[in-house]
C-alpha cells in the first residue's frame, strides 16, 4: 500500500519522471549522493521513489528500501533495520567477510541477519549513533563491491530519532562506496533537523512534485466518468493525483462516484493519515470534526474537557501530522482537507456524534466517546454562536421523556440536525436527520413534520430540490390530520418550489393560508412572504405588492433579536420586492438579513442574502458594492460546499466583475460557475446558464458560450415558469440571436416573449427590457425602428431606476445609428459615459470608449459612394438577410458573380462578415435610398408598447 497517500493504484507523476530518474544512474554522468523527494500529501512521492528504484535495478544497482512508521511505536534504528533486513539476509557472507568483530557486535543488535551469536543474548542497550554509523559504513562498503547500492527511505518525516541520527551520520560522512540515498518526505510534517540536513548537503538532487496539468489528471479517472464530474473532480483536486483518485472514490454525498455507505467504510483508506495520532489526538480530531470546518481551542475545551496542557499537546500533534492547519483568524484551526474531517467524524459511533452535536449546541452534557476512557460529562461552556443556535432549538415542553425514550432520541436528532443546517453543514445534518425517516407511533406529528422540513431544507441547500419535494410529499399524508404539522410541510413545499423555479402543483395549499392567521408574528410573516413570493413569480404584481406591504410592516416592527428565531421571512420579502422592481427596499431588507445572519452565524442563509444583495446593488448601479457582496456570497457558499449556491453566486459575481472592468476575473468566475452547474438539470442550473450567457457574450468567451448553448437551456427557456424573470431572460436571448447568430426571426420570437411577460407584469423595468429586446430584433434589418425602440427603452428604464440597463439601451441606440448618422451615435455614447461616471463600471466605460473610437467618421453618403450601384443593391439585400442564392435570383446574376461582388464589398469596407456589411452599409443604404423614403411604418403590439 502506498504510504504517502490513499492511492489505490499507481499514479503517474506527469512531471517528466523518466527524465528526472533515468539520468540519476547514467554511467556516463555524475551520480548524486543524496536524492530528496518532497511534496504535498498524496502528490505521488512514493510512486516516484519506486520509479527510481526500478531505474536503479535496470542499471544493475542493488536496492535497500523501507518506509518509516510513527516514531512512538518504533524501536531505535527501526527504519534502517527494515531497509537492510532483506539484503543483509541474502548477502550476509559478503558483508561479514571484511567486517571487523567490533562492527559485527554493533550491527548485530539492530540487524538480525548479522547477529551470529549462538542462542538468545541479553537485550543490549541502545547503540550510540557514532559507532552505529561507522559500522554501517563498513557494511555498505561490503555490499557495494560488485555493484552500487540505492538506499531508499520513504515517509522519513515519521522516522524515529535514532534513525534520523544514523541518516545524518551517513549523509555528512558518506562511505567510500557507490551509495545513493533517496529520501522521500512531507515537508510540512518533517522535523526541522531533517529539513536542515537535506538543505545543507551539497550536491543534493532535489525533486519537488508540483501540480499535475489538467489533461494528465483527467487521464487518471476511470473511463465512463461523466464530463461534468470529471471537471468537478479535477478542479477540486488542484493538480494532486492522489487527492483526485481519493475524491473519485469518495461517496456521492462528498462529491465522489462511490455509492453512499453508512459509517466509516468509505473513509477507511484515510485512517493511514491518523496512524501516528495518540488517544488525546483522536479525541480532539473527532471533537473538531463535530465543530465544523473551523474551530478554536475554546470550543475544543468545551467538548473534550481535556486539561489545557493535554489539549495543547493534542492540537500540536494534529498540526505536526498536518491533519489540521492554522485558520485565517487567530486561535482558529481547520482540517487540511474535508475528507480527513469526514474520516474523523465517522470514526465515532452515531450516538456519540449525536451527543457531541447536542453538547456543542448547549442542550445536554456530553458523555465521552466509549473509545476513550473519559468519564466526566462536559459542562455547558459552549461558544457564543452555539448558544445562539441552541436558542433556536427549544426543547419540547409538551412531553417528558426519560433517557433512552424513543421520542427523546428522535427530538434530539431533530434539534441536532437543525443546528447543523443552521451552521451551514447540510451533509452532516442529513447524516443525523435521515435517521428520523421512520418514526415510531409515539412521535408527535408536529415533530415529524419538523424533521421532514429540515431534511428538505438540507437537500435544498445542496441544490437537490426534486429530492426535497419528494421527501415532503411522502410525509404530507401522514401528518394531514394535524393543521400545524400540515402547514409546516406545505410551507416547506412552497419554499422548495419557489427556490427550484417551478410552480407548486395546485397553487398555494389552504394550510399555507391557514398559517397567515396564526398568533405568532414570525409564522404569519413567513407564510405571507412565501405567498407573496409565489404571486410575484407568477406575475400577479398588484396582489403580491399588497401582500408584501403587510409582511414588510410586520417585520419592520420586530426587533432583530426576534428575527434570529426565523430569518426566512426577511429573505423571501427581500427577494420578492426585487422581483417587483422595488430594488431600494429589497436592498434594505437584504442588508438587514445579511447583518443578522452574519452576526449570529446563521451560515445557511448568508449566501442567499449576499447573492440577492449583489443582484439588486448591481441593478442600482452600485458596482463596487455588488462585487463585494458577490465575493461574500462565494465565500459563504464555499463553506457550505453547495454547487447550487456557488454557481448562483458565481454567475452574479462574474457579471459584476465584467461590469467593474476585471475581465480576467469575470472569465474565471463564469467558467467556474458553469462547471458547478454543468452536471445539473434542475431549473436553477438553467437560470445560472442563462445568466452566464450575457457575461460570456460580453467577455468574448465563445467556447463557454457554445458549451452553455449545447445544454438545451435556450430551448427550455421558452417555457420558463417564473414570469417575473422572463423579460430579462428573453432580452438576453434576443440579443444573442440578433447579434451573434444574425437570426432576426429568432430574435423577434424572443422579443415577443418579453413583450407578453411585460404586459402581464406592468412594471417599468420589464417593459424597458422588452423594448430593448425588440431593438435587438430590428438591429440588422431595420435600424431606424431599432433606434426608436432602444430610445423608448432609455426613457422607460430611467423611470425604473436602472442606470446600467439605461446605459445598455443608449449603446443599442448608438449601434442602430452607427450606420446612419455617426454624430447621433456619438451623442448616445457620450450620454452613456455620463451615466457611468463614479459608478465603478469600468467595463462598460472601456466598452463605450472602444465603440466611440471605432465609430465610423464618414457620413452614410460618403461610405455608400465607395460602392458601385450593383454593390449597393447587394448590400441592401444582405441587410435583408438574403443568402447568396436568393440575391442571385433577385438580381438575375450567377451565384459566382454575387460572391465576387461580395468579396469586393468586403475589401472596400475592410470588413470580414455579412453581418458587418449589413451593420455598416446595408442599413445606411436603406435609410438613404429613395425607394424606402415613403415606406409606411407597420403598427403592431410591439409598436404600441413603444
Amino acid at each position: 500500500m502506498e504510504r504517502d497517500g490513499v492511492i489505490p493504484r499507481p499514479v503517474p507523476t506527469g512531471r517528466s519522471t523518466k527524465a528526472d530518474t533515468g539520468r540519476l544512474f547514467d554511467p556516463q554522468g555524475t551520480t548524486p549522493a543524496v536524492v530528496e523527494i518532497l511534496g504535498q500529501p498524496w502528490m505521488g512521492k512514493t510512486r516516484l521513489l519506486h520509479r527510481i528504484l526500478d531505474d536503479a535495478r535496470k542499471q544493475g544497482w542493488s536496492v535497500a528500501h523501507a518506509a518509516a512508521g510513527p516514531a512512538a511505536g518504533a524501536a531505535p534504528y527501526q527504519l534502517f533495520s527494515d531497509a537492510f533486513d532483506e539484503i543483509f539476509a541474502d548477502r550476509a557472507g559478503t558483508v561479514l567477510r571484511n567486517l571487523p568483530i567490533a562492527c559485527r557486535q554493533v550491527l548485530g543488535g539492530v540487524f538480525p541477519a548479522l547477529d551470529l551469536t549462538a542462542g538468545p543474548a541479553p537485550a543490549p542497550g541502545p547503540v550510540a549513533p557514532g559507532p552505529m554509523g561507522s559500522a554501517l559504513r563498513q557494511a555498505v562498503r561490503g555490499l557495494t563491491e560488485s555493484s552500487g547500492l540505492v538506499l531508499a527511505l520513504d515517509d522519513v518525516h515519521w522516522a524515529d530519532p535514532a534513525s534520523l541520527d544514523l541518516l545524518e551520520s551517513l549523509v555528512r560522512r558518506p562511505p567510500d562506496a557507490r551509495l545513493v540515498i533517496v529520501v522521500a518526505h512531507r515537508d510540512r510534517q518533517s522535523p526541522l533537523r531533517l529539513r536542515g540536513l537535506l538543505a545543507s548537503v551539497p550536491g543534493t538532487h532535489r525533486i519537488e512534485l508540483g501540480p499535475l496539468p489538467e489533461p494528465e489528471l483527467d487521464a487518471l479517472l476511470p473511463e465512463g466518468t461523466a464530463r461534468p464530474l470529471r471537471r468537478a473532480l479535477t478542479g477540486r483536486a488542484g493538480g494532486n493525483p492522489g487527492l483526485l483518485l481519493a475524491l473519485a472514490a469518495a461517496p456521492r454525498a462528498y462529491g465522489g462516484t462511490a455509492p453512499d455507505a453508512p459509517g466509516l467504510t468509505p473513509f477507511t483508506r484515510f485512517l493511514e493519515e491518523f496512524r501516528a495520532v495518540t488517544g488525546d489526538g483522536w479525541l480532539v480530531a473527532q471533537s473538531a470534526a463535530v465543530l465544523g470546518d473551523a474551530f478554536t481551542l475554546h470550543e475544543l475545551r468545551s467538548l473534550t474537557e481535556l486539561p489545557a496542557e493535554r489539549l495543547a499537546d493534542a492540537v500540536a500533534e494534529l498540526l505536526r501530522e498536518d491533519i489540521v492547519r492554522p485558520g485565517e483568524l487567530a486561535d482558529q484551526y481547520r482540517f487540511r482537507h474535508s475528507l480527513l474531517r469526514a474520516t474523523a467524524y465517522h470514526s465515532t459511533s452515531e450516538r456519540w456524534r449525536l451527543a457531541a452535536h447536542t453538547a456543542a449546541t448547549g442542550l445536554v452534557p456530553l458523555p465521552a466517546p466509549c473509545a476513550h476512557g473519559q468519564a466526566e460529562p462536559v459542562p455547558h461552556r459552549t461558544p457564543v454562536a452555539d448558544r445562539v443556535r441552541s436558542g433556536l432549538l427549544p426543547r419540547p415542553a409538551d412531553h417528558t421523556c426519560v433517557p433512552g425514550d424513543g421520542t427523546l432520541l428522535y427530538a434530539q436528532r431533530v434539534r441536532t440536525g437543525k443546528a447543523l443546517v443552521v451552521a451551514g453543514r447540510p451533509s452532516e445534518a442529513l447524516d443525523v436527520l435521515d435517521r428520523t425517516a421512520s418514526p415510531g407511533a409515539e412521535v408527535p406529528l408536529v415533530l415529524r413534520a419538523e424533521a421532514a422540513e429540515w431534511r428538505a431544507r438540507a437537500q435544498r441547500l445542496l441544490g437537490r430540490y426534486a429530492l426535497a419535494e419528494s421527501l415532503l410529499d411522502a410525509v404530507r399524508p401522514d401528518v394531514a390530520g394535524e393543521p400545524e404539522a400540515l402547514a409546516l410541510i406545505d410551507l416547506a413545499r412552497l419554499a422548495a418550489a419557489l427556490e427550484r423555479g417551478t410552480p407548486l402543483p395546485g397553487g398555494a395549499p389552504p394550510s399555507a393560508r391557514w398559517a397567515t392567521d396564526r398568533s405568532d408574528p414570525l409564522a404569519r410573516a413567513y407564510a405571507g412572504a412565501l405567498l407573496g413570493a409565489q404571486d410575484a413569480d407568477a406575475g400577479r404584481t398588484a396582489q403580491a405588492a399588497a401582500r408584501l406591504d403587510g409582511v414588510a410592516a410586520l417585520l419592520d416592527g420586530l426587533d432583530d433579536s426576534v428575527l434570529v428565531g426565523r430569518l426566512d421571512p426577511l429573505y423571501w420579502l427581500a427577494r420578492s420586492l426585487a422581483r417587483l422592481e422595488q430594488d431600494a427596499a429589497a436592498a434594505r431588507h437584504f442588508e438587514r438579513g445579511l447583518g443578522i445572519a452574519a452576526a449570529h452565524e446563521l451560515d445557511h442563509l448568508v449566501p442567499q442574502f449576499a447573492t440577492g444583495l449583489a443582484e439588486v446593488r448591481l441593478r442600482l448601479g452600485r458596482v463596487d458594492l455588488a462585487i463585494e457582496s458577490g465575493h461574500r456570497a462565494m465565500r459563504a457558499a464555499d463553506r457550505i460546499g453547495s454547487d447550487c449556491l456557488l454557481a448562483e453566486a458565481g454567475a452574479g459575481l462574474a457579471r459584476a466583475a465584467w461590469i467593474g472592468g476585471d475581465r480576467a476575473a469575470a472569465l474565471r468566475t463564469a467558467r467556474e460557475a458553469a462547471r458547478r452547474a454543468e452536471a445539473w438539470r434542475e431549473p436553477w442550473a438553467d437560470r445560472v446558464r442563462l445568466s452566464l450567457l450575457e457575461t460570456t457574450f460580453d467577455t468574448g468567451d465563445q467556447e463557454l458560450c457554445r458549451e452553455l448553448l449545447s445544454t438545451g437551456t435556450v430551448r427550455r427557456a421558452a417555457s420558463f415558469p417564473v414570469v417575473s424573470m422572463v423579460p430579462a431572460v428573453a432580452e438576453v436571448l434576443a440579443r444573442l440571436e440578433g447579434e451573434r447568430r444574425g437570426s432576426a426571426t429568432e430574435a423577434g420570437r424572443w422579443a415577443t416573449v418579453a413583450e407578453e411577460a411585460a404586459g402581464r407584469l406592468r412594471l417599468p423595468g420589464a417593459t424597458g427590457l422588452a423594448l430593448l429586446a425588440r431593438a435587438h430584433h430590428h438591429r440588422v434589418t431595420d435600424p431606424l425602428r431599432a433606434a426608436v425602440f432602444a430610445s423608448s427603452a432609455v426613457v422607460t428604464l430611467t423611470r425604473a431606476g436602472r442606470p446600467l440597463d439605461v446605459v445598455r439601451a443608449h449603446l443599442a441606440v448608438a449601434a442602430a445609428w452607427a450606420g446612419i448618422d455617426s454624430a447621433v451615435a456619438r451623442r448616445q455614447l457620450d450620454e452613456a459615459q455620463v451615466l457611468l461616471r463614479d459608478r465603478g463600471a469600468h467595463g462598460y466605460l472601456d466598452h463605450t470608449d472602444d465603440l466611440a473610437t471605432s465609430a465610423p467618421a464618414q457620413s452614410a453618403d460618403a461610405r455608400l459612394a465607395r460602392l458601385s450601384s450593383r454593390e449597393r443593391e447587394i448590400s441592401v439585400l444582405v441587410s435583408d438577410g438574403c443568402t447568396n442564392q436568393q440575391i442571385a435570383r433577385a438580381l438575375r446574376l450567377s451565384h459566382k458573380t454575387v460572391e465576387t461582388h461580395l468579396g469586393r464589398i468586403f475589401k472596400k469596407l475592410d470588413v470580414g462578415s455579412r453581418a458587418q456589411v449589413a451593420t455598416s452599409i446595408g442599413r445606411a443604404a436603406r435609410f438613404t435610398d429613395a425607394r424606402f423614403a415613403d415606406r409606411p411604418t407597420p403598427v403592431g403590439a410591439s409598436d404600441q408598447l413603444a
